[in-house]
């Protein structure tokens, strides 16, 4: 078994909040820096699900 990485993970954000749409890039840029390993993307109404779905495949990719 490999070494496994040591990191964060934030259990409850809103990246889909369109706070967030002017400055997102780097909102990940620094999570990836504090070593951040993951985020979960909560959802305040049901259409967010897609925007959160097209972020689940762009971050960290």
């Amino acid at each position: 078994m490999g070494a496994v990485g040591v990191g964060l993970v934030d259990c409850h954000c809103h990246l889909s909040a369109p706070d967030f749409d002017s400055d997102l890039d780097d909102v990940l840029e620094k999570a990836k820096k504090a070593n951040v390993m993951a985020l979960v993307v909560v959802a305040e109404h049901s259409e967010e699900f897609e925007k959160i779905m097209q972020l689940s495949e762009r971050i960290w990719m």
